[in-house]
């Protein structure tokens, strides 16, 4: 939801042509490195879960001829119906019987933090209803929620509210741009870098409930991560 607001962004502050697609964050790490893009995003959760989800993208991570850019930090949780009538709390509740779920589709950054949630709660996923159904998007999880056919699904604020659902929030990530190093000096991506870092972007962002901009437009090492 921050990266769509980036043509907003540039909307009259900039003449930069932003070709802007929606990808897994696998699919997005594999078309930067193939040089397929200059910039692709994904995102890290923080704390344990970081250094495992770290571990899954290394194949397309490389610290001496890439750099990062950092975005947002957000909150993933749960969706559940207004009022969460089934008393959903944690993953764990998600392994109680007659639990339905919806789920994102493999290769997406969510869909490994989500599998990396459910093993920590000890979740038998071949027992959970509704984990083989995946959707693509934030908005389109929030949407079978809403539409009752799930009892919980899986992702970002902003759509639980766009579909008058409740949010039970589990964990924060750091949502982050990567590019090869010389990619971060093109003066494109040095204007939209100053524009990242300017408060018209942290007032864009500001309306998207559980998104924040700390470090927005700070360049780091994938070292530091």
């Amino acid at each position: 939801f921050a990266v769509a607001k980036l043509p907003e962004l540039l909307q009259g502050r900039s003449t930069i042509q932003l070709d802007l697609r929606y990808l897994g964050a696998l699919e997005s790490l594999a078309s930067v490195s193939r040089g397929a893009c200059e910039l692709g995003g994904f995102h890290v959760p923080e704390g344990k879960l970081g250094n495992l989800a770290l571990a899954q993208y290394a194949k397309w991570l490389m610290p001496d001829k890439q750099k990062l850019i950092h975005l947002v930090t957000r909150t993933q949780g749960l969706f559940v119906a207004r009022g969460n009538p089934k008393n959903i709390r944690t993953i764990a509740d998600l392994g109680r019987p007659g639990m339905v779920f919806i789920n994102r589709q493999s290769g997406s950054g969510t869909r490994l933090l989500i599998d990396q949630l459910l093993g920590e709660a000890g979740v038998d996923v071949q027992g959970l209803e509704g984990y083989q159904t995946e959707e693509y998007t934030h908005a389109a999880v929030a949407a079978y929620v809403a539409s009752g056919m799930a009892d919980a699904g899986f992702g970002v604020e902003p759509p639980a509210r766009q579909f008058n659902l409740d949010f039970i929030p589990i964990a924060k990530e750091r949502y982050l741009l990567i590019g090869r190093n010389e990619t971060m000096e093109l003066p494109e991506v040095r204007e939209l870098i100053g524009l990242l870092r300017s408060p018209a972007f942290r007032e864009l962002v500001s309306t998207l409930p559980g998104y924040t901009t700390p470090r927005a437009g700070e360049i780091a090492s994938i070292l530091d991560t």
